[in-house]
């Protein structure tokens, strides 16, 4: 019995320790409302250099950019998982390279499929079952 109360207490200890060490939780619409984030670090996709990735959230519609056209379109966060609620519409500039129409492309994808969304201060980070992590700051 004493070995279970014990077991049971370091399990507790563990919980709590692990809450403490990482202040990241999954955000809500109201977190992110009227906050701009750039991206500072992608993994598992290749950016066009140059570029810079940039979410705007403005009455629960979230606008996507990253070096050609900007993608708008309304937005939830369910269950941890950021994306589009519609489709997104976009501008239609002529990308001056087929890399950054592909780019836009690819972001039409990721916020249709979503992304699993974690808020650490001004941190947000992006991650996804293609190991893409997205990690952008606000400013």
């Amino acid at each position: 019995m004493r070995m279970l109360l014990g077991l049971v207490a370091l399990t507790l200890l563990t919980a709590c320790g692990s809450d403490d060490q990482d202040g990241a939780a999954a955000p809500d619409t109201s977190d992110l409302e009227a906050s701009t984030y750039s991206s500072t670090d992608v993994s598992g996709h290749d950016l066009v250099e140059g570029t810079t990735l940039t979410l705007s959230f403005q009455d629960q519609t979230i606008a996507v950019k990253a070096g050609c056209n900007t993608q708008t379109g309304r937005y939830d966060v369910v269950d941890g998982v950021l994306k589009w609620t519609a489709p997104a519409a976009s501008t239609t500039m002529a990308c001056p390279t087929s890399d950054l129409a592909d780019q836009d492309q690819w972001l039409a994808g990721v916020f249709t499929d979503g992304m699993d969304a974690s808020l650490d201060g001004g941190t947000l980070t992006l991650t996804n079952d293609d190991d893409v992590k997205l990690v952008l700051t606000s400013g």
